[in-house]
């Protein structure tokens, strides 16, 4: 991994980008390809960011004009936030998007609303994203970038509108938030099951399709990526043991705990997955995904 300030360099013309949310580093990234003078942005953080992340594309060398999509995987602030800023940056882009999407990005009210309620005063107002400005992406439909093709993926879960992006030629996905969040420095994945559109069922479902495909690495907007089939394989493997401790803990004891009880002891056991949040609202993260995997879970005690 090649790292200069904020880029890193996965392979030629694959980069990824700290957007250094809340003042952090290691909180949020997005993903820069580049193929035959066109380039896609995958996700644009959240909108204080957006200053930043043009910056850094520049220092790239990557030319405004060459950005033909704004890739979202899916609506929340903190990866469809900085959407309408860098729409004025890349005056030639559009953002593709799940159709669940487009009336909520069009009319942001509610997206904001709930970064509000998780974030606090580390989410700032977006900005509506013009209809004529948008593209509704099929599943599986094909994105031509330059001479290279990038797939889209419905990938249901975390949200019902999420998307995963899969680059062809390179066999890299980048996944959103539908497998977790990643700590490289333990190579550890942590549920991101936020209240209220988390669906444990519809997570395992498109993991399962996951595991099926070909691939050769993994990039997480939290936080960072992986290469080599084993270090994929593995990191899957993780992310569905994490969340079967959850259901664990769910099962044992949803019938002996009242309410109050079993959100607190899933809110111990999601300790560690609030590490991407700022300190002041690690808190209100740990119990926003504890509802998220109760009210997400069709397990049955």
């Amino acid at each position: 991994m090649e790292k200069s300030d904020q880029i890193f360099e996965i392979q030629d013309n694959l980069f990824y980008l700290d957007t250094y949310a809340h003042n952090m580093s290691g909180a949020i990234g997005i993903l820069i390809f580049r193929s035959g003078g066109e380039s896609v942005v995958f996700d644009s953080g959240m909108p204080n960011s957006v200053d930043n992340i043009l910056k850094t594309v520049k220092k790239l060398g990557v030319e405004a004009d060459s950005v033909k999509y704004i890739l979202l995987t899916h609506r929340h602030i903190d990866h469809a936030g900085g959407a309408a800023f860098l729409l004025e940056g890349f005056p030639k882009a559009s953002v593709g998007t799940h159709p669940f999407s487009t009336g909520a990005l069009s009319n942001p009210s509610k997206i904001y609303d709930g970064g509000r309620e998780l974030f606090g005063e580390y989410a700032t107002p977006m900005k509506p994203i013009q209809n004529n400005k948008m593209k509704t992406l099929n599943d599986l439909e094909e994105i031509q970038v330059g001479q290279e093709i990038v797939h889209a993926i419905y990938t249901p879960g975390h949200t019902s509108d999420h998307i995963a992006y899969y680059i062809r030629s390179s066999k890299i996905l980048y996944c959103g938030d539908v497998v977790g969040s990643f700590n490289s420095v333990r190579g550890s994945i942590h549920p991101t099951c936020m209240y209220p559109s988390f669906n444990y069922e519809k997570y395992k479902a498109t993991m399962t399709h996951i595991r099926e495909m070909d691939l050769e690495g993994l990039v997480f907007p939290h936080f960072g990526y992986v290469l080599g089939r084993r270090n994929v394989r593995d990191l899957l493997e993780k992310s569905l043991c994490a969340h079967m401790r959850l259901e664990r803990i769910f099962r044992e004891n949803v019938s002996r705990m009242d309410s109050s009880r079993l959100l607190n002891e899933l809110k111990v056991a999601l300790t560690d997955a609030t590490e991407i949040f700022p300190v002041p609202v690690r808190e209100k993260a740990a119990k926003l995904m504890a509802r998220g995997f109760i009210e997400g879970s069709v397990c049955e005690g």
